[in-house]
C-alpha cells in the first residue's frame, strides 16, 4: 500500500505544471514545454515555445525562451491577451538583453535575469 501511494504522489507531482499564473501555464506536450493559456479541459493557447525563466508582474509576464535552440527575451502584456487573441498583439519579441533591459526600464516589465 505505501508503494502505491509513494508512486502515485509521483505521478501527481509529475504531471503538475512547472509554473502557473492562471490563466497561464508551462505545460508540456511530446516533450515539448510550452507556455501558454489555459483553456480547461486541458486545452491551451501557445504563446512562448521552451521557455526558461518567466517572472510576472500586474501587467506583464516576462519570458527567457529558447525556441529552435536560439534563445532571446519575450514579453507579454497581460492587458492585451484573451483566448481570441492573435499572438502577435500582444507577445512580444524576441529581443537581445541590451534591448529587454531598457524595455525593463521604459515599461516596468518584470526584469528576467539569465546570469
Amino acid at each position: 500500500m505505501r508503494a502505491f501511494l509513494v508512486l502515485l504522489s509521483l505521478f501527481l507531482v509529475g504531471c503538475s505544471p512547472v509554473w502557473e499564473e492562471p490563466p497561464y501555464e508551462i505545460y508540456y506536450i511530446d516533450g515539448a514545454k510550452t507556455l501558454g493559456y489555459r483553456l480547461g479541459e486541458g486545452g491551451y493557447i501557445g504563446r512562448v515555445d521552451e521557455p526558461e525563466l518567466v517572472k510576472t508582474n500586474e501587467k506583464y509576464i516576462s519570458v527567457y525562451a529558447c525556441p529552435h535552440k536560439s534563445c532571446a527575451f519575450y514579453y507579454i502584456d497581460k492587458a492585451k491577451d484573451h483566448k481570441f487573441a492573435e499572438a502577435d498583439e500582444f507577445v512580444f519579441g524576441p529581443y537581445t538583453k541590451a534591448q529587454f533591459t531598457a524595455l525593463v526600464k521604459k515599461l516596468g516589465l518584470p526584469n528576467v535575469r539569465t546570469e
